[in-house]
């Protein structure tokens, strides 16, 4: 008998401990409202303009009260607005901002989102031919290669080797994914126009500081021809058509201006041609040519043809009509 009471105060007692946590795994507790604070641009930089729009669609905010805060004081001219402007602060600078939703029910909905603001310059380089007398700056055109870097500021004394970067080029993710220190990337235009160039910058701590993007320009190759001065030499000044030179002969440079630096060391394809007749140049430079002139009046289309044959897009000719 004392055997049988054991056992029937035990299975209760069992029971008490097993029976609550079957239950809570069970039944699901009900999700909270929930609201977000969305910022436009989403990354601002120091001094920008900045709006600030409550997301709260999900929840029924019928007869709401809405209250704005910035850095914990009361903005009381916004209340019930449905969004706010504000403007970024310096760099290293984080405000604060803040809302609550009070619902009919007296429920409130707190939100905030901080606002900290950075600066991301982006440098274009481009690794193409221009003359020694060239004061512009080289510009990359179609199939050239092309470097870009960016250089984050965030008020600190970080540099650009201690963050993460996720490059993408056209939307193609570029080396795989997030690599620490790679600031810099190095790729080869296609065909067309404009490149987009995009990159998100992550902290040490995988949290994305800022993200920004550049469009890439594309310009087409040119050609011109410039007259060799003897004494002088290359003389800046590109031969224009009908040029006309005195003399019995002149000396003639063809400079391809924004073809990949590379194309000289690569064994291009060069052609010369007079009146449509490719003639064999005896120059030391395959770039200049001399030319004599027969008979007392005269012209002639002077053709200079340059072009790596593994890489079409790399490629360019031109033609001069020149008198004498």
């Amino acid at each position: 008998m004392k055997r049988f009471v054991s056992i029937l105060l035990y299975i209760p007692l069992v029971y008490a401990l097993v029976a609550p946590t079957v239950g809570n795994a069970q039944i699901p507790q009900p999700a909270a409202p929930s609201s977000v604070l969305v910022l436009s641009p989403r990354y601002p930089e120091p001094g920008e303009q900045v709006t600030v729009s409550l997301n709260d669609y999900s929840i029924n905010t019928a007869g709401a009260q809405i209250q704005w805060f910035i850095d914990g004081s009361e903005i009381v001219e916004a209340k019930n607005e449905r969004s706010i402007n504000v403007t970024a602060g310096t760099l290293g600078s984080t405000m604060r901002i803040q809302t609550i939703t009070t619902l009919t029910n007296g429920v409130q909905i707190p939100t905030q989102v901080d606002i900290t603001p950075v600066r991301v310059d982006m440098l274009i380089e481009a690794n193409t031919l221009t003359p020694p007398f060239y004061r512009g700056r080289s510009v990359p055109a179609e199939g050239s290669t092309v470097q870009v870097t960016a250089i984050p500021f965030v008020g600190d004394s970080s540099n650009p080797e201690s963050f993460s970067y996720t490059w993408r080029v056209q939307d193609r993710v570029i080396g795989g994914g997030s690599r620490f220190g790679k600031n810099s990337i190095t790729f080869s235009s296609g065909f067309g126009k404009n490149i987009l160039v995009s990159v998100d910058i992550y902290d040490t701590k995988g949290t994305l500081v800022t993200s920004d993007s550049i469009v890439v320009p594309l310009v087409k190759p040119e050609l011109y021809f410039y007259e060799v001065n003897p004494l002088r030499g290359v003389i800046p000044l590109a031969i224009q058509d009908r040029f006309i030179f005195v003399g019995d002969e002149i000396r003639v440079r063809a400079e391809p201006y924004f073809l990949d630096a590379s194309l000289l060391s690569q064994n291009p394809f060069i052609e010369w041609k007079l009146d449509n007749r490719t003639v064999q140049n005896p120059s030391a430079d395959p770039q200049e040519i001399t030319l004599r002139k027969e008979g007392d009046r005269g012209s002639f289309t002077l053709e200079f043809h340059i072009r790596n044959l593994r890489q079409l897009l790399q490629g360019i000719k031109k033609s001069v009509t020149i008198s004498f």
